[in-house]
């Protein structure tokens, strides 16, 4: 009986001690099947793509085939003055980026925040955020224009409409359906407000916060190329808008390769972001 006992004892112990290897293991398998397929299927479809337009399937006046395109990328980075004036255009473009998003982050988590904790702050403000949200931004950018000028101002403040609704309302749904418990506690024992808001409110809301902010990051991407297709001298919607109007789509796709991989780069961002702040609610 002892014997079978000590056994036992034995075989769990040896269970325990591989279960943190076969953990280890399973995630490893996960992290090479997500590689595998995150880069398997783009590149599968680009050769789809160069085959449809080896054959004739698909125009390449207008769709030339990805081989041409990378020839075509890289004449583009060996004249001088080509790589110059691209890197001035991304260079511009991600100067607006950054402060536009900047500043609509901020101003949607505050006001966000205190729609959430002040009853009569969500009735002033609440219909006029929620009215205004669907309105297309493209729509009000002639109006900032004419307030903020054809520089970089109105653009800034293009992409910071767009941020700000899409941290805004996400920070009022994270604060609004945090655990109501956290609040009653806080309250019983008379938590000053601004550790509440700091340590209790904010915290609980933060999952919410983030993918506000993961999801400003595209829209601001998509507001500043769409803003300079519009109206401006340099960026990289300028480039590619000024691509196609002489017909050279090579070149053009060369913007839309480095718009594609600004794009990646902010979900990268966002996910190091959400694991940062939030590693508790990461799948």
């Amino acid at each position: 009986m002892t014997d079978a006992i000590a056994i036992s004892k034995s075989a769990d112990t040896s269970d325990a001690a591989e279960l943190p290897h076969k953990i280890l293991k399973a995630r490893r398998l996960r992290t090479t099947k997500q590689i595998v397929l995150g880069v398997g299927f783009p590149l599968f479809l680009l050769l789809l793509w160069e085959l449809a337009a080896r054959i004739g399937l698909i125009d390449q006046r207008f769709f030339p085939a990805p081989s041409r395109v990378a020839s075509g990328m890289v004449a583009l980075l060996s004249d001088p003055d080509e790589r110059g004036r691209l890197l001035f255009d991304i260079g511009a473009t991600y100067q607006r980026l950054a402060l536009g998003y900047v500043i609509g982050s901020v101003l949607g988590i505050v006001t966000g925040v205190a729609m959430g904790l002040s009853i009569n702050a969500r009735f002033a403000l609440g219909p006029l955020v929620n009215a205004t949200f669907p309105t297309p931004k493209l729509a009000i950018f002639p109006l900032l224009i004419v307030i903020f000028g054809l520089g970089d101002a109105s653009k800034v403040a293009l992409i910071a409409f767009g941020v700000f609704y899409m941290t805004c309302l996400s920070t009022l749904s994270g604060v609004l359906y945090s655990n109501p418990l956290h609040r009653d506690v806080a309250q019983a024992f008379r938590i000053p407000a601004w550790t509440r808001w700091s340590r209790i409110v904010v915290p609980a809301a933060l999952p919410s916060i983030v993918t506000g902010l993961k999801l400003g990051l595209g829209q601001a991407l998509i507001l500043v190329v769409s803003a300079e297709f519009v109206a401006a001298d340099r960026g990289l919607g300028q480039f590619i808008w000024d691509s196609w109007q002489v017909l050279d789509v090579s070149r053009m796709f060369v913007g839309l390769v480095v718009v594609a991989l600004t794009g990646g780069a902010a979900v990268l961002l966002g996910e190091i972001l959400e694991r940062r702040l939030i590693p508790w609610s990461t799948h």
